[in-house]
């Protein structure tokens, strides 16, 4: 399941191998989705490549998906997205919470970014 520091109550600590298709939520609108938050490791390949990321000092959050972050914010409809024939890895340092006045409370303080500078540290291990 998407995890993000405010909605993670279904999701667990543990190592899990899926597709990336199967990472992507499908929002009638169109939207950022399946982030996975508090990562210490991920890894992802595609035929005889792989990239390897490991948290460094801090836990991370990762996004793997075939659409750009454009194309989920320029279409209104789940049915308009085209995949862009690539895999699209987000690798954060961290993400504001979901919650928001559009359609809820306003988001706790505690689950935003507010950091003006920051150090995100990453091990990254290309394999071919």
């Amino acid at each position: 399941h998407e995890s993000y520091i405010d909605k993670h109550r279904a999701s667990w600590y543990g190592a899990f191998e899926t597709t990336v298709d199967a990472l992507h939520e499908d929002y009638i609108r169109p939207q950022e989705n399946g982030s996975h938050c508090d990562c210490d490791y991920m890894s992802i390949s595609g035929g005889e490549l792989r990239l390897t990321a490991s948290a460094a000092e801090m836990p991370f959050s990762f996004n793997a998906s075939v659409y750009t972050q454009e194309e989920l914010a320029e279409k209104a409809h789940n049915y308009e997205l085209e995949p862009s024939g690539y895999t699209v890895l987000c690798l954060d340092y961290a993400q504001n919470g979901i919650g928001s006045n559009s359609c809820g409370p306003a988001l706790d303080q505690k689950y935003a970014l507010a950091a003006d500078t920051f150090r995100f540290v990453l091990d990254l291990v290309p394999e071919a």
